[in-house]
């Protein structure tokens, strides 16, 4: 009875983003006072981890809004200026996003393996450096777009590699931040917390997924009265290769940032690894 009882509830939030936009913040704004609360009350450890956790949830927040265009902008940027033609057979724009789940597929083991090998010999990155570096690469795989934006064809199409570049980039970024954060959280969190530093993270992910919406909606603006539905295939690509642009160079210079102040910020984390 409950579930059918919020189903209304789902669909007006669905119909009024700016709702969901508020109830995240709200939200958000809660769980921060909840964790710098039990930071402050558990002495110096626990206060320095809840400091650290917080600023990578800030971190991840950034990672997953541009990550998260696979399934809006660059889908529809493969439809409209993408040449997805294979020896013949067209590829269906939404099928581009078997690149992501390809790669994991190939690259998982190898990381799994790569970590280990570097810590036994004292190399491991240590987790907000392996946070840095894997914004860089998602910065990267934007600039990809724009890296091959001179190879555009009578139709105002890429070639298909772009995004096959672009989305191994997005997957080792991935793989540098996004199974080292799930552990890193339970490892941060004492027994009693771990439930809501979990929650807290999902929440960051949550907050990503809206600001995604938001900058999705910035590649398709301003293109004639119906936006980019009615807007010309050099139009469209042009509004792509500046959007994607800017997003790998603010995304490289926040994981850059991250790089440099990975040392200090290591040493909130009092032994987590």
């Amino acid at each position: 009875m409950g579930t059918l009882a919020i189903i209304p509830v789902f669909y007006l939030l669905l119909n009024n983003s700016a709702v969901v936009g508020y109830l995240l913040a709200a939200t958000a704004a809660f769980v921060l006072y909840l964790l710098i609360s039990a930071g402050i009350k558990g002495g110096k450890v626990l206060r320095d981890r809840m400091l650290i956790l917080i600023l990578l949830m800030f971190f991840n927040i950034v990672f997953w809004a541009c990550f998260e265009q696979a399934g809006s902008s660059l889908t529809l940027f493969a439809d409209r200026n993408i040449d997805r033609v294979v020896f013949g057979w067209e590829m269906g724009a939404a099928t581009t996003q078997f690149f992501n789940p390809l790669y994991i597929l190939i690259f998982g083991s190898i990381f799994s393996v790569m970590w280990v090998k570097l810590s036994n010999i004292g190399k491991n990155p240590n987790i907000p450096m392996k946070f840095g570096l894997g914004i860089v690469q998602l910065g990267l795989g934007y600039l990809v777009v724009w890296l091959f934006s001179g190879m555009v064809d009578a139709e105002y199409r890429l070639p298909l590699f772009t995004l096959v570049f672009l989305y191994m980039l997005h997957t080792t970024g991935e793989l540098f931040l996004s199974p080292i954060g799930l552990s890193m959280v339970t490892k941060l969190a004492p027994k009693e917390m771990t439930g809501m530093v979990m929650g807290a993270w999902f929440l960051s992910i949550a907050g990503a997924n809206y600001v995604a919406a938001i900058l999705a909606q910035l590649t398709g603006a301003g293109h004639g009265e119906g936006g980019a539905a009615e807007a010309t295939a050099e139009q469209t690509l042009t509004q792509y290769v500046d959007i994607y642009t800017q997003m790998g160079l603010i995304t490289v210079g926040i994981g850059l940032l991250l790089v440099v102040l990975s040392k200090p910020l290591n040493k909130l984390m009092h032994g987590v690894k």
